[in-house]
């Protein structure tokens, strides 16, 4: 029995983060699994949407803040760039309110920085079959 041509495609992930430390070890992270694949980085906004628009990936992982760049004010955007992607808000930042309004605007994940690299790429695997995944920290 064969696999299906869609279940070999790697997860396309654009990883978005203003520090280029946190981008390496993301995509040294995420290129160790046979079943995903880096397409871009960017550490801006303006970045970040010619990259969704032109690469079109699975999963954006969208750091809240990008220098003085609040994020989350530019998710509608970037799912009008990329109708496909889906968007997981992956920060530092313990703001529930911050989290929610993020969901709200069409984010359907978010993970803390603390969390575990195994947990994260549990997160991107969900999302990307469709789960809504939200930190317990955002729960409890």
């Amino acid at each position: 029995m064969t696999m299906p041509e869609t279940a070999r495609e790697p997860i396309r992930v654009l990883l978005v983060d203003d520090h280029v430390v946190v981008r390496a070890g993301l995509k040294m992270l995420i290129e160790s699994q046979a079943t995903m694949k880096v397409v871009g980085e960017a550490g801006n906004k303006n970045d970040a949407l010619a990259l969704a628009s032109r690469e079109q990936p699975d999963i954006i992982l969208l750091d809240l803040y990008l220098g003085e760049e609040n994020a989350v004010d530019f998710i509608p955007e970037l799912i009008s760039k990329a109708e496909e992607s889906r968007i997981v808000i992956l920060t530092g930042v313990r703001n529930p309110e911050e989290h929610q309004r993020a969901v709200k605007l069409g984010a359907m994940g978010v993970a803390l920085k603390e969390t575990s690299p195994q947990l994260l790429l549990k997160c991107i695997e969900g999302v990307h079959a469709g789960e809504v995944w939200l930190d317990r920290f955002l729960t409890s």
